[in-house]
C-alpha cells in the first residue's frame, strides 16, 4: 500500500496529546501506515515540549520521518509576523510547497485559517490537499483507520475541548461519517 505524505501541524498531535487526551488515537492514526508523517524541527521541538512521557514521546517520534528544508523558511518571512515565524505553521507551507514542486501527492493539515488559506492558493495542483484536523479524522474514517463510530466519538471529544474549532465543522464532517448531509 502507497503511504500518503502527510504535513501536520503541531495542532494535529497537540490535540490527541493534550486537548483530548488521547494519545491511543494519535498513535492508531500514526501505526495505521496508510500515511508517512513528515515534520521539520519547530513541529518537532513543539510536539516534544508537549510530551512528558518518555515512552510516549518515543513511540510518536519513531512513526515520523525528518524533513531536512534547510531554514528555506526564510523565504516567508516578508509575508509572516516575528512571532507566525516561530510556529510550525511555515514549515507545513515550505514542505507542502516543495513537494508540490516536486508533483509529489501530500495531505497538509493546518488548522489556523490564516496560513491554511494561504497555502490552498498557493497550491492548486492535484497533489495537494489542504485539510484540518477534524477533516482528517473524517479522513482517517473512510480509510478504515477508524470506525465510524469511533471516529465520532473523537470528534465530539474534540467539540468538548478545548481545542479552537467551529462546532459547525465537527457537525458537517460528523453527517459525512454518517453518510447523511445537513
Amino acid at each position: 500500500m502507497i503511504q500518503r505524505i502527510t504535513i501536520p501541524d503541531t495542532s494535529f498531535y497537540s490535540c490527541f496529546i493534550g486537548d483530548i487526551e488521547r494519545p491511543d488515537h494519535l498513535l492508531k492514526i500514526l501505526n495505521a501506515n496508510r500515511f508517512k508523517f513528515i515534520a521539520a524541527k519547530i513541529i518537532c521541538s513543539e510536539i516534544e515540549r508537549k510530551l512528558t512521557d518518555t515512552e510516549l514521546k518515543q513511540k510518536i517520534f519513531q512513526k515520523i520521518e525528518m524533513f531536512s528544508y534547510y531554514e528555506y523558511g526564510e523565504i516567508l518571512r516578508p509575508l509572516f509576523s516575528e512571532e507566525e515565524m516561530k510556529k510550525g505553521e511555515q514549515e507545513v507551507i515550505v514542505i507542502s510547497y516543495i513537494l508540490n514542486f516536486k508533483k509529489e501527492h501530500f495531505i497538509a493539515i493546518l488548522d489556523d485559517k490564516t496560513p491554511k488559506n494561504f497555502l490552498k492558493r498557493l497550491i492548486q495542483t492535484p497533489s495537494g490537499i489542504v485539510m484540518g484536523t477534524i477533516g482528517f479524522i473524517g479522513l482517517c474514517a473512510s480509510d478504515g483507520i477508524f470506525e465510524k463510530e469511533e471516529a465520532v466519538s473523537v470528534l465530539i471529544l474534540i467539540k468538548g475541548s478545548k481545542f479552537r474549532v467551529n462546532d459547525k465543522i465537527i457537525d458537517v464532517v460528523i453527517q459525512r461519517i454518517h453518510g447523511t448531509q445537513l
